[in-house]
């Protein structure tokens, strides 16, 4: 009862006001942050606050979405479009008043390409000549230090004096004054600019992070001690320093005295809150001590009475990004036994069965676009994703699928768990599908919920059958999506492998015609789609609260892209 009322005051805005501090902007996040290395990191809460505190050569203009000059006041690309010339500006400093300088840029992209990092995005810097070539070269070399019978820490160093020997002999970024940064590619890249323009591509200050780095001699591998990140420590070149974060409570980000475009900040600073539960976001909101509720969650019952109350504060925002469930696609499981779903007619048999439309209207109640595909339509310009043909009866295809694979009725097909995260209302969706299974196949599945962090842990290793996914593009290029699926990507949960796949995204790369490229990206989005490593649901509507009248300069798009210090607070 107590929360009904709650709830109906929620809704009704008849919560008692006490008011935010005076143009700050607060905010709410869903989830804690993961880490503040932009190297390291790929969730959405991670990526928004490094948009704060680190600058890179470019940034979004907004809304046009079009890139303009962060770090960088210029840029010259060659007449191959092969090499491009960036011209830092000489007025932009970091925090602690040192200069931003080229090397600043060339420092962070190699932490991106060593492996001993684990960076998720590590192959974004593939399109950079020799990068690839440096990140197989240190894993031989890493491979090699194993099996030796020196492991001192003389002999670390030495590892590793060679590595960074090797890295500026053999990678084409150069530095040819402290302003000037050359960045030699593979072959041309059309969307290497919003590359640029993504976190794994922000810069770092070495000298503050230097003291946080150790070379283990067990291993010869570097060692990053997280701390680097944390207030005190963190020297940041953007908008922003750090100036606060309590781990599940709040993170406080006061302007950087120090930013060239100081002037320009419209507000005195940003405090995000971490609240998982929508219920008590939303009190936050209607008491004033939060003005904008950016990750409101697409599963939940009380945002979909929100999104449908005709509100002027809720805004529905359609985004380029999909739900669906991952497959594990690997022969054997984490504990050793046989995968039923290496199968790919597993696989489909699952995804066939999935009641997508009763998810949308009857459990989210946003009416979200039903998946087929992974890349959502029109999101891209050029690009139709491949829509794949639907049986007229996807039961009884689902059903002979599952008999040809030595499972008729569902009989023997045990073992399987969806894993989902806690935060985000999921659980309706994943007891959604788990009856549909159940009535239609007669497979039975348990459900795993774990909080946030563990649910990435367990993501990251492969430890699970099934799980609830999300995937939001980074860039606008059907590759910010497919990537994902080559054999040995950071960001490939499912562990999903097809050569002939891998192949064609290989041969887009090389293909200098748009249209054709095109093309051949849906091919492999095709491919894939067959292959089934994933069981695409919807495609994202986001659904963020913020006043207008109060609330300026908060530019939302399909891309969620922000630039929070243009965003003005009344």
């Amino acid at each position: 009862m107590r929360y009904r009322l709650l709830l109906a005051a929620v809704l009704s805005g008849l919560v008692l006001a006490t008011g935010a501090r005076a143009g700050e902007l607060r905010f709410v996040s869903s989830a804690e942050l993961n880490t503040l290395d932009p190297q390291k990191m790929s969730w959405l809460q991670d990526i928004r606050i490094a948009q704060c505190l680190f600058e890179p050569l470019v940034v979004y203009r907004l809304p046009a979405g079009t890139v303009e000059g962060g770090a960088a006041s210029s840029w010259d690309i060659s007449p191959d479009q092969a090499t491009y010339t960036f011209h830092l500006r000489p007025g932009a400093h970091w925090s602690n008043g040192d200069p931003v300088t080229a090397h600043d840029f060339i420092y962070a992209w190699r932490r991106a390409m060593l492996p001993d990092l684990a960076s998720d995005y590590s192959y974004l810097l593939f399109r950079i000549r020799g990068a690839q070539a440096f990140f197989d070269w240190r894993n031989k070399q890493l491979e090699a230090y194993a099996s030796a019978q020196d492991h001192s820490p003389a002999a670390a160093q030495a590892l590793w004096d060679r590595a960074r020997r090797h890295f500026a002999r053999t990678v084409g970024l150069e530095a040819p004054n402290p302003l000037t940064l050359v960045v030699h590619l593979e072959h041309p890249t059309p969307y290497f600019l919003e590359l640029a323009a993504f976190c794994t591509f922000m810069p770092v200050d070495p000298a503050s992070i230097a003291r946080f780095i150790s070379i283990n001699p067990d291993t010869g591998m570097l060692q990053q001690d997280p701390l680097w990140t944390r207030p005190g420590n963190l020297v940041s070149n953007g908008p922003y320093v750090l100036d606060r974060w309590r781990f599940k409570r709040d993170i406080h980000l006061a302007v950087n005295p120090t930013y060239w475009d100081r002037a320009a900040v419209k507000n005195d600073g940003i405090t995000q809150l971490t609240i998982s539960e929508v219920l008590l976001s939303l009190i936050d909101y209607h008491r004033g001590d939060v003005q904008w509720l950016p990750d409101l969650p697409s599963t939940s019952p009380t945002v979909a009475d929100l999104a449908n109350a005709g509100r002027s504060d809720v805004h529905k925002v359609p985004m380029a990004g999909t739900y669906f469930y991952n497959f594990n696609c690997a022969p054997t499981l984490a504990n050793g036994r046989r995968n039923p779903l290496a199968d790919p007619r597993v696989r489909r048999a699952l995804a066939l069965t999935i009641d997508r439309r009763i998810i949308v209207t009857k459990i989210t109640r946003l009416n979200q676009p039903i998946a087929y595909t992974f890349i959502p339509p029109g999101v891209i310009p050029g690009y139709s994703p491949p829509l794949p043909p639907q049986p007229a009866n996807p039961v009884a295809e689902a059903r002979k699928l599952l008999a040809e694979a030595g499972y008729p009725g569902g009989r023997n097909l045990t073992g399987l768990s969806i894993l989902y995260n806690t935060e985000g209302g999921h659980l309706a969706i994943a007891q959604t599908i788990q009856a549909n299974w159940h009535q239609a196949l007669g497979v039975s599945v348990t459900l795993e919920g774990v909080e946030a962090r563990m649910f990435s842990q367990r993501l990251r290793q492969h430890n699970f059958t099934i799980s609830r996914a999300a995937w939001i593009g980074d860039y606008r290029d059907p590759t910010t999506f497919l990537d994902k699926f080559i054999t040995g990507n950071g960001n490939n949960d499912a562990q999903y492998s097809n050569p002939a796949f891998d192949a064609l995204m290989h041969q887009a790369e090389l293909q200098p015609d748009q249209a054709r490229r095109m093309a051949i990206l849906e091919k492999a989005e095709a491919l894939m789609l067959a292959d089934q490593p994933i069981a695409p649901i919807f495609h994202y509507v986001f659904v963020e609260m913020y006043d207008p009248r109060k609330v300026q300069g908060l530019e939302s798009g399909p891309w969620n892209i922000h630039r929070l210090e243009f965003v003005s607070v009344k």
